[in-house]
């Protein structure tokens, strides 16, 4: 999986909806070069196919991301949203979550897309981790969080 880093921790973001949402934080990865200018597109693309909202015990989360071939260097951008907005539900499409923890993946080898996969759905059945990433109100503490579960 892609190394944590601090450009890519992003606290108290304001989204109108799942597409603004997605747009203002992938800025911020091809603001870093992490992405090509195509990878936006292709993730909205990709979301109204395959949904990535997930609904946990205690906040609703969204990883949205796309195939390789849009990728420069892998990433992963976690982001706090200001207010949840609405994802729609990665196994049942019709059901909608107020996501908050947005956590937006930069996937280079398909190989290692299954492994970010697993690895940032084992820190959302962790509910200290869950927790703490909830809980965190700035940059700062939202990086500690993403470095010690993530990291």
């Amino acid at each position: 999986m892609s190394t944590i880093t601090k450009d890519l921790i992003v606290c108290g973001v304001k989204a109108e909806n799942a597409e603004d949402a997605i747009k203002t934080i992938g800025a911020y990865l091809i603001n870093g070069g992490y992405v090509k200018d195509t990878y936006l597109p292709a993730v909205l693309e990709r979301e109204t196919e395959y949904p990535t909202g997930l609904q946990l015990k205690t906040i609703g989360v969204a990883m949205p991301h796309t195939a390789g071939i849009h990728v420069n260097i892998p990433a992963v951008c976690v982001a706090k949203l200001s207010d949840p907005v609405e994802f729609r539900h990665m196994g049942d499409p019709d059901t909608k979550v107020q996501a908050q923890l947005i956590f937006m993946m930069a996937i280079k080898d398909p190989d290692a897309q299954l492994d970010t996969h697993q690895k940032v759905m084992r820190v959302f059945t962790n509910e200290e981790a869950v927790e703490e990433l909830s809980a965190a109100s700035d940059k700062d503490k939202l990086y500690e969080a993403a470095m010690k579960y993530m990291g």
